[in-house]
């Protein structure tokens, strides 16, 4: 089903539209290319695309205001702020995302969007170890150290979040903010990221599984990077298709509790990371009849968190009230 709002959803928008959109852009992303657009801020990430080549792309309600803050590159349309931020990897990955999530709190609250709705990481070298301890587990050490000192709370206020591996050893994160709050949402099946025990590292990652925004007309469901995960524990180790299916059924879970009543059929948008690039075309043949035919898809070849997981997928789903 198509969203009734243009502005709170991500559009992936073949490259050769980009200059043809008719419409004020707040921010693009681009995988593997250029993204820029005049007077929109333009993400590079360093990683295939796999399929059509598309662009994330989002849309502004008027001409969006520019500017910067502590490192943090940002446009905002009076309802929505997009943020960005990067670092080259040159040093340590756990202060480097702590600086990271510390300058993108305090630019969403300088500009008056104080709340965060949805995270994007992309680590470099997600699954190598360094220091002693996995890039990604250090990476959610700096996250959870800045969330503490920030004040969050980590039931209630989390944004949802995922976190991918990209080309290199930087950090590249964006993220959007609102002026409104969002309502946090846990997926039943599974424990919550923030409860995970120790063996998953030092520090819990610092996530909710989907964030709802209302507005007078509509919900957004912004649903975190979901993967094979029952309770705390990866399951279909080796197995694609168990490990897309069981993916499926998380999200089916995560869009049912933050929607009464809404189902697949109400995702507008999904993101999926493959872990090797050669199962594209199997994971699309499953994942593709259980959305929409309306449903935007674009795919990607990344690194997944956790090793032994072969699949990653985000959603947007979006219903009128």
């Amino acid at each position: 089903m198509s969203c009734p709002s243009r502005y709170l959803v991500p559009h992936y928008v073949c490259p050769s539209r980009l200059e043809h959109l008719g419409e004020a852009v707040l921010a693009a992303v681009a995988f593997g290319a250029s993204g820029a657009v005049p007077g929109a801020v333009s993400v590079s990430i360093p990683m295939r695309q796999l399929g059509s080549p598309h662009h994330e792309v989002w849309m502004a309600r008027r001409e969006p205001e520019r500017g910067a803050h502590g490192g943090v590159e940002f446009a905002h349309d009076g309802e929505l702020l997009f943020g960005t931020f990067a670092s080259n990897g040159a040093s340590d990955i756990e202060p480097v995302t702590r600086d990271a999530y510390t300058a993108a709190l305090m630019a969403a609250r300088a500009t008056g969007y104080p709340n965060l709705l949805r995270m994007w990481n992309h680590v470099g070298s997600i699954n190598v170890p360094e220091e002693g301890l996995e890039r990604y587990r250090r990476f959610c050490a700096g996250r959870y150290d800045a969330f503490a000192a920030a004040g969050y709370e980590l039931g209630s206020d989390l944004p949802s979040a995922s976190a991918v591996g990209m080309d290199g050893r930087g950090l590249i994160t964006y993220f959007i903010a609102a002026r409104a709050a969002g309502v946090q949402v846990e997926n039943p099946r599974q424990v919550s990221a923030y409860r995970y025990p120790p063996e998953y590292g030092p520090r819990s990652p610092s996530f909710s599984r989907a964030t709802v925004l209302s507005e007078d007309a509509n919900s957004v469901v912004y649903v975190a990077g979901t993967s094979s995960v029952v309770g705390h524990a990866s399951t279909n180790a080796g197995d694609l298709a168990g490990q897309v299916e069981e993916t499926i059924r998380n999200l089916e879970i995560v869009v049912s509790a933050s929607l009464p009543g809404a189902t697949l059929r109400d995702v507008v948008a999904v993101k999926t990371y493959i872990r090797h690039g050669r199962d594209f075309e199997a994971v699309a043949r499953i994942l593709t009849p259980a959305l929409s035919p309306s449903c935007q898809q674009l795919f990607l070849e990344a690194d997944i968190c956790r090793s032994e997981l072969l699949v990653e997928i985000e959603a947007v789903a979006c219903r009128a009230r």
